[in-house]
Protein backbone atom coordinates (compact mmCIF):
# COMPACT_ATOMS: atom_id res chain seq x y z
CA UNK A 1 0.00 0.00 0.00
CA UNK A 2 1.15 3.39 -0.41
CA UNK A 3 1.61 6.14 2.06
CA UNK A 4 -1.32 7.81 0.25
CA UNK A 5 -3.80 4.56 0.81
CA UNK A 6 -2.96 4.28 4.22
CA UNK A 7 -3.26 7.76 4.82
CA UNK A 8 -7.03 7.68 3.19
CA UNK A 9 -7.85 4.41 5.26
CA UNK A 10 -6.34 6.05 8.47
CA UNK A 11 -8.63 9.61 8.18
CA UNK A 12 -11.81 6.84 7.36
CA UNK A 13 -11.13 4.63 10.54
CA UNK A 14 -10.59 7.90 12.29
CA UNK A 15 -14.17 9.63 11.32
CA UNK A 16 -15.83 6.07 12.04
CA UNK A 17 -14.44 5.58 15.09
CA UNK A 18 -15.60 9.06 16.22
CA UNK A 19 -18.85 8.42 14.28
CA UNK A 20 -19.29 5.02 17.14
CA UNK A 21 -17.46 7.22 19.26
CA UNK A 22 -20.96 9.74 19.48
CA UNK A 23 -23.24 6.96 19.05
CA UNK A 24 -21.63 5.41 22.02
CA UNK A 25 -21.74 8.26 24.63
CA UNK A 26 -25.52 8.76 23.38
CA UNK A 27 -25.78 4.97 24.24
CA UNK A 28 -24.05 5.64 27.52
CA UNK A 29 -26.10 8.76 28.20
CA UNK A 30 -29.93 7.33 27.71
CA UNK A 31 -28.28 4.29 30.17
CA UNK A 32 -26.86 7.07 33.00
CA UNK A 33 -30.65 8.40 32.83
CA UNK A 34 -32.09 5.11 32.88
CA UNK A 35 -29.90 4.60 36.25
CA UNK A 36 -31.07 8.04 37.42
CA UNK A 37 -34.27 7.00 37.02
CA UNK A 38 -34.17 4.05 38.46
CA UNK A 39 -32.43 5.67 41.66
CA UNK A 40 -35.49 8.35 41.59
CA UNK A 41 -37.97 5.61 41.98
CA UNK A 42 -35.62 3.54 44.41
CA UNK A 43 -35.66 7.08 46.57
CA UNK A 44 -39.22 7.05 46.56
CA UNK A 45 -39.74 3.83 47.71
CA UNK A 46 -37.83 3.94 50.45
CA UNK A 47 -39.32 7.23 51.38
CA UNK A 48 -42.51 5.80 51.34
CA UNK A 49 -41.64 2.48 53.35
CA UNK A 50 -39.63 4.42 55.96
CA UNK A 51 -43.37 6.57 56.21
CA UNK A 52 -45.20 3.46 56.40
CA UNK A 53 -42.77 2.06 59.03
CA UNK A 54 -43.71 5.22 61.03
CA UNK A 55 -46.95 5.12 60.99
CA UNK A 56 -46.91 1.33 61.55
CA UNK A 57 -45.00 2.29 64.87
CA UNK A 58 -47.62 5.03 65.63
CA UNK A 59 -50.26 2.11 65.16
CA UNK A 60 -48.46 -0.11 67.90
CA UNK A 61 -48.12 2.41 70.14
CA UNK A 62 -51.93 3.45 70.13
CA UNK A 63 -53.09 -0.13 70.42
CA UNK A 64 -50.62 -0.83 73.26
CA UNK A 65 -52.28 2.32 74.75
CA UNK A 66 -56.33 0.87 74.02
CA UNK A 67 -55.22 -2.05 75.68
CA UNK A 68 -54.11 -0.61 78.64
CA UNK A 69 -57.58 1.15 78.76
CA UNK A 70 -59.34 -1.83 77.75
CA UNK A 71 -57.36 -3.42 80.94
CA UNK A 72 -58.37 -0.26 83.01
CA UNK A 73 -61.69 -0.48 82.05
CA UNK A 74 -62.36 -4.13 83.05
CA UNK A 75 -60.77 -4.10 86.22
CA UNK A 76 -63.00 -1.22 87.10
CA UNK A 77 -65.88 -3.04 85.42
CA UNK A 78 -64.80 -6.18 87.81
CA UNK A 79 -64.79 -3.47 90.99
CA UNK A 80 -68.28 -2.10 89.92
CA UNK A 81 -69.61 -5.79 90.30
CA UNK A 82 -67.96 -6.70 93.72
CA UNK A 83 -69.13 -3.01 94.47
CA UNK A 84 -72.83 -4.26 93.30
CA UNK A 85 -72.69 -7.68 94.98
CA UNK A 86 -71.91 -6.23 98.33
CA UNK A 87 -74.46 -3.98 98.13
CA UNK A 88 -77.15 -7.05 96.73
CA UNK A 89 -75.64 -9.07 100.21
CA UNK A 90 -76.32 -6.20 102.07
CA UNK A 91 -79.51 -5.54 100.90
CA UNK A 92 -80.54 -9.46 101.75
CA UNK A 93 -79.54 -9.31 104.78
CA UNK A 94 -81.73 -6.28 105.76
CA UNK A 95 -84.59 -7.62 103.88
CA UNK A 96 -84.12 -11.22 106.36
CA UNK A 97 -83.96 -8.84 109.09
CA UNK A 98 -87.09 -6.81 108.52
CA UNK A 99 -88.82 -9.96 107.86
CA UNK A 100 -87.95 -11.26 110.45
CA UNK A 101 -89.35 -9.00 112.69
Amino acid sequence: MSKKALLKLSGIALALGLVTGCATTDELNAVKAQAAKAQETADAAMTAANEANANADIANVNAVGASEQAAAAMDAAGAAQNAADNCSERCDRMMEKAMAK
